[in-house]
């Protein structure tokens, strides 16, 4: 059914569950099916299992498909549903150390480029202590494959959708104890961002505790922070694709550099 850079889904017979195989054997099985449960989405989960050298998670399989841009709308309901319980369960503080290491391995690997504004947006905030805040159980990977939505009539451009549709998040081995603003940016830059860039910042801030600046300077240095490890990424595993997307992402940063205070 799909395959990624840390497994593969295959449905079974009779479609009524699929399996997920693990490209490593790293428990990334039982981590799964723990962080479901730990979401509130123990139901889905069949087993977790062990045979002949392979790891694997079974679940009952969602009737839905990868959310595309003209899901978006209809599927926004939800999500906000779905984000706010999950962020409800709080642990610790944010770790910090793991923020400014990011950083540095960002400055190191982007110093050719002119982003000092996207790196003062992040850097400011985190030595004003801004960001340092009460961590939340995050998903930590919501880009637009890892959201399921059931198959619904498409909203015509320009049209509002006459109501929210069945969601389901899926892959859950990168969830863990963070910023609920830093999954935030990771749902914009990964899903939101298929939108126009004002549609995308504005359903953004649709999902905010609050408008107060302190969050909404909060919210940009996650999204600063976002989009610079986009650039990291593609510089680093898919170097052909770096002078492609950089101006998308430079773009797409600049503009919520603008439009929220720092």
């Amino acid at each position: 059914m799909d395959a990624g850079m840390q497994s593969r889904v295959y449905a079974a017979a009779g479609g009524d569950v699929v399996v997920k195989v693990y490209r490593t054997q790293r428990g990334e099985h039982r981590l799964e099916a723990g962080n479901m449960r730990r979401a509130d989405l123990g139901a889905w989960v069949v087993d977790a299992v062990e045979a002949d050298g392979v790891e694997a998670l079974i679940l009952r399989r969602f009737p839905g498909r990868p959310l595309t841009a003209a899901d978006v709308p209809a599927a926004l309901p939800r999500l906000r549903e779905i984000l706010g319980a999950l962020h409800q369960d709080h642990l610790g503080t944010v770790d910090l150390r793991r923020v400014r290491e990011r950083l540095r391995r960002f400055r190191s690997a982007l110093a050719a480029y002119p982003l000092d504004d996207l790196f003062d947006a992040v850097e400011e905030p985190l030595e004003r202590g801004l960001l340092d805040q009460p961590a939340a159980f995050c998903h930590l990977d919501l880009w637009h494959d890892n959201i399921l939505i059931e198959p619904g009539l498409i909203t015509p451009p320009g049209e509002a959708d006459g109501a929210s549709r069945e969601v389901l998040v899926i892959d859950w081995t990168k969830a863990g104890w963070d910023d609920p603003l830093r999954d935030l940016a990771l749902l914009k830059t990964g899903t939101l961002d298929l939108l126009p860039p004002d549609e995308s910042l504005g359903a953004a801030l649709t999902f905010l505790p609050d408008r107060a600046p302190a969050t909404l300077t909060r919210l940009r240095a996650y999204l600063a922070h976002t989009y610079l490890h986009d650039l990291y990424w593609f510089l680093m595993n898919e170097p052909y694709e770096f002078d492609r997307q950089r101006p998308v992402k430079e773009r797409l940063a600049r503009h919520v550099l603008a439009r929220l205070p720092g």
